[in-house]
């Protein structure tokens, strides 16, 4: 409940954000607060696969832990942040809106769910 509570704060801190996931690192769904027709498993999978290519990439190519994932597309953002070792948090926005300000808000929500998961 507190992790559903968090993602629907973060939805509201902006218009932009359409969607919030909370996820493990092999895909599945912890929490999320997602629009109707949006498939929890199909953001989860992807998210999983996302991160596992990004992961690897960046300890290759630039011999640096992995911090976030930004795809960018012609309606929107999806970002992908690691919350603790093996949870990640994912959100999905609207291309037009500033990222800054966002990304500043997933942070502070990933800080809430990484102290709510080390109780």
């Amino acid at each position: 409940m507190v992790m559903n509570t968090i993602l629907s704060d973060l939805n509201n801190t902006s218009t932009g954000i359409e969607a919030s996931a909370i996820i493990s690192a092999d895909g599945l769904v912890i929490a999320a607060a997602l629009p109707e027709g949006m498939d929890e498993d199909s953001v989860g999978a992807m998210s999983a696969a996302l991160l596992s290519v990004s992961s690897r990439s960046s300890l290759e190519l630039v011999n640096s832990a992995l911090e976030q994932i930004v795809v960018k597309g012609k309606q929107g953002y999806i970002l992908i942040t690691h919350v603790c070792k093996d949870v990640i948090l994912t959100v999905i926005t609207q291309s037009h809106k500033e990222l800054e300000p966002i990304i500043s808000e997933i942070k502070h929500s990933s800080e809430k769910i990484s102290a709510h998961l080390n109780r």
